[in-house]
């Protein structure tokens, strides 16, 4: 049977239609990822890239999706954060810090939890089944004796979020410890990191320190600009290593990103989270400005200065 060039052409066409239209195999994801980071914050941005760059010596990204979502600090948006994912069917959802954490504990889903950047005394709170992660333990009674020996403080101006749990403890802590020196606590509430110009002008203050908050590091730059103005010192517990604040106490945010890599892989191998052991982050770090220190006519004692993990100069 012979054909006609027009009746050769249309069934070349039909065929490519046809294999066009076929599924491909191989390029769909094997795996999907939910994360949820806390605030835009360079911290987290770390943490993640170092999460990014081990989950892809574990195997090839090609075959697992990842879903980031950044919401912004508040119940509301970590809960809906959570929810998306969780409606997604995700394969594992990774949440970095409390808030993160709790919002997806708090909605009793069975899928696989993976947490970094938890603050050690909230740990009670993230605990599940189906949890695991890299917890911090730190001592915010060791930074307050780092920054007293900078400025004699009387006022201590505390920032900190009513809207996160681990900077709420925090301020809790720092409460307590203040009637130790007898200090008085100036609590700065940042619900918005837009309202720090406005939350910070007309206060006197010795002294600021950020909780571990990811409003208050967003509001950094509107922290350093009193802090200069006044001339008085600064120091962020928990979610600065960039060397922005005079004093920086935290953990490592690259080590923890490898750890939870670690487990989510785990986890896609087929591991029950329950089987994996929650670990606490390694390689606090210590950080003193010392280039700012001096900007600002303050000296840096040599006990200080051995207990640092890294010196800006």
């Amino acid at each position: 049977m012979s054909l006609r060039p027009g009746g050769l052409a249309f069934i070349v066409v039909t065929l490519l239609v046809v294999l066009i239209s076929l599924p491909v195999q191989g390029l769909a994801a094997e795996n999907t990822i939910g994360v949820i980071m806390t605030g835009d914050i360079p911290y987290y941005q770390d943490l993640h890239k170092a999460f990014m760059a081990r989950l892809g010596q574990s195997g090839p990204l090609s075959k697992t999706e990842v879903i980031l979502q950044k919401p912004y600090p508040d119940d509301i948006s970590l809960s809906n954060a959570a929810r998306k994912l969780i409606a997604m069917d995700v394969d594992a959802i990774v949440a970095y810090g409390a808030p993160a954490a709790i919002a997806v504990v708090k909605e009793r889903t069975k899928i696989p939890l993976v947490y970094a950047a938890v603050y050690e005394p909230l740990m009670p709170e993230v605990k599940a089944r189906n949890s695991t992660g890299v917890y911090v333990r730190l001592s915010i009674s060791s930074l307050l004796r780092y920054l007293r020996s900078l400025n004699q403080i009387n006022t201590l101006g505390v920032v900190y979020s009513s809207h996160e749990e681990d900077s709420v403890y925090q301020f809790s802590e720092l409460t307590k410890l203040a009637t130790q020196y007898g200090m008085k606590i100036d609590g700065i509430n940042l619900k918005r990191y837009q309202d720090a110009e406005a939350k910070f002008a007309g206060r006197k203050m010795d002294a600021v320190l950020l909780t571990g908050s990811s409003v208050a590091h967003m509001a950094m730059g509107q922290v350093i600009e009193y802090a200069r103005e006044k001339k008085i010192p600064y120091a962020s517990f928990f979610l600065c290593t960039d060397g922005h604040a005079i004093v920086s106490l935290a953990a490592s945010p690259n080590s923890q990103g490898e750890k939870i890599a670690e487990k989510v892989q785990k986890i896609l191998d087929g591991v029950p989270p329950d089987k994996i052991r929650s670990e606490a982050a390694s390689n606090i770090e210590l950080i003193f400005n010392m280039k700012e220190a001096t900007a600002l006519g303050m000296k840096l004692s040599m006990e200080l200065v051995t207990e640092a993990t890294r010196l800006i100069k």
